[in-house]
């Protein structure tokens, strides 16, 4: 099992690469109008073909904007890019504004949540029907629900320096090195839920006819005294269909079978609700999962895909290239859903994780994780509730401060010898964070929960008055947009090249593509 400590990396050459960190983030946002309802509106024109723009697509919903940057070693970097793309989008909204929110605006109905449109080649039709699966087996209304998939990895140079020493291949120094951040991750990430979970309160049109034991906050909402993030809950990305599943984080070998298993074997209920209805296709199998996408976890270790592929054949075969941390709800109180804060302490809580011995997860140990999630999920400001970890039973305050300890030895090693003086961000960071663990008020969920009860207003009210704001401030802003506007233009005449490239038959095509797990 890898493990390089704080000590052995600070004697390496590999130390100066931690500044070449690569890092990129997916945002997504519901459009919502001028009243704060749902947008019943198609894809803007403006923001080019949800299909083929490298920035601005589509999640789940019609309404459900993802912004996509590229790979950025800077962390202001990769946010001022995000900024300048909000801008851009904001330009192109049609007097609509972006929901501030992970938990989406009140919605009376799952009717009113529009499935994402891709045209009609094979391609895009994957992608819609794929949605209209998801609808069907978890209803429209989760989601609904937004957040920001943050992307992670290592540079080269800091991998194959650290590789060499350890007399390892490459791929499977890799591999190695990101399935033991992502094992640690599962057993720490609940302190980043803690301090930055965004989403303690929901409309009550959200939890309609879905079994809950939220108390009511007002006339409107729904909410948990205690809890952090619901969005990461039981009324959050949920799959109770996925629950026995377990995928392993112990090996490649194991990752790729465990989720092979689920890409291929049938669930009753999915079986029940039938491919077909009225002759159109309403999932695109009967599987656990549909597709690689659909398995729901915090953490995935992930490599680029080429079009028409499986990503766990290509992820098998050429091995992780980064970790895709999925836990991250948006910030209210920025428009662009996080902050530069943030990027550091997740970098830090990868590092903590990376330097930490880190021993294969046992399904006893998968189980105790899964109970050590929901409750910091649904009780994390009951700060003195007790947790289960490696070393024993503990409060949650307790372990919340022995981690950030660890992280701020990593904080000032980056700030003393990485960045070599430049700043004190990564230590600034985790000082502020040990003043949230002493008054959870302060933490996000603690901030909103308060606004919304101090200032008795809704969740909706709270919501669009942010959205407002968000949308004055991004119209006072100005940007070059040719760039944006250039990749909106060109997208649109790239999927138009698709849709009017021949096509074989859809069950021909998604046979095929089914068909291509090796």
């Amino acid at each position: 099992m890898i493990r390089f400590s704080l000590e052995e990396i600070k004697k390496s050459n590999a130390a100066s690469e931690l500044n070449f960190i690569n890092r990129g983030i997916e945002k997504e946002s519901l459009r919502i109008d001028s009243t704060g309802k749902i947008s019943q509106k198609s894809h803007p024109p403006g923001l080019g073909a949800a299909l083929t723009n490298p920035y601005i697509t589509t999640d789940f919903s019609e309404a459900l904007l993802e912004l996509v940057t590229p790979t950025f070693n800077s962390a202001s970097e990769c946010l001022e890019f995000l900024k300048k793309l909000h801008v851009f989008v904001n330009q192109n909204l049609e007097e609509e504004s972006l929901w501030p929110l992970s938990m989406p605006c009140s919605i009376e109905s799952e009717e009113d949540i529009p499935i994402g449109n891709y045209g009609t080649s094979n391609q895009g039709m994957m992608k819609t029907v794929y949605r209209r699966g998801l609808s069907n087996r978890y209803g429209s209304m989760m989601q609904a629900i937004a957040g920001i998939h943050y992307n992670f990895s290592f540079s080269d140079k800091f991998l194959n320096t650290l590789a060499d020493i350890s007399a390892k291949e490459i791929k499977e120094f890799k591999n190695e090195v990101y399935l033991g951040i992502a094992r640690n991750f599962r057993r720490y990430g609940w302190l980043y839920l803690l301090l930055y979970g965004s989403s303690p309160v929901t409309s009550k049109t959200f939890a309609t006819n879905r079994v809950h034991d939220l108390q009511d906050l007002n006339t409107e909402d729904l909410f948990k005294p205690h809890s952090t993030s619901l969005r990461m809950g039981d009324l959050g990305y949920i799959s109770h269909a996925q629950d026995s599943l377990n995928i392993s984080y112990n090996s490649i070998e194991e990752y790729s079978s465990d989720l092979k298993n689920a890409l291929k074997t049938t669930y009753e209920e999915y079986k029940e609700l039938g491919e077909f209805k009225d002759g159109e296709r309403v999932q695109l199998n009967d599987s656990i999962i549909q597709i690689e996408n659909e398995y729901y976890s915090t953490i995935r270790p992930k490599r680029v895909c080429p079009t028409g592929e499986r990503p766990i054949n290509v992820l098998n075969k050429e091995g992780i290239d980064y970790l895709e941390l999925r836990c991250i709800d948006l910030n209210p109180n920025s428009f662009i859903g996080i902050s530069e804060e943030q990027i550091y302490f997740l970098d830090l809580l990868i590092l903590y994780s990376f330097f930490t011995e880190s021993p294969h997860i046992s399904e006893a140990e998968s189980n105790q994780l899964f109970k050590t999630h929901k409750t910091v999920v649904n009780e994390g400001r009951k700060i003195e509730t007790s947790i289960t970890t490696l070393q024993g039973d503990t409060s949650i305050k307790e372990e919340a401060l022995r981690i950030l300890s660890g992280m701020k030895e990593i904080a000032d090693f980056m700030d003393k010898e990485v960045a070599e003086g430049a700043n004190s961000k990564w230590s600034d960071t985790i000082n502020n964070q040990k003043k949230v663990i002493e008054n959870l008020d302060l933490s996000f969920s603690g901030m909103l929960l308060n606004e919304i009860e101090n200032k008795d207003i809704t969740l909706q009210e709270y919501g669009l008055n942010l959205s407002r704001a968000h949308k004055e401030q991004m119209d006072n802003l100005e940007i070059d947009n040719r760039h944006f506007s250039n990749s909106s233009q060109e997208s649109l005449l790239a999927a138009k090249k698709i849709e009017e490239e021949p096509q074989v038959n859809f069950e021909v095509y998604l046979k095929d593509f089914l068909d291509k797990i090796s």
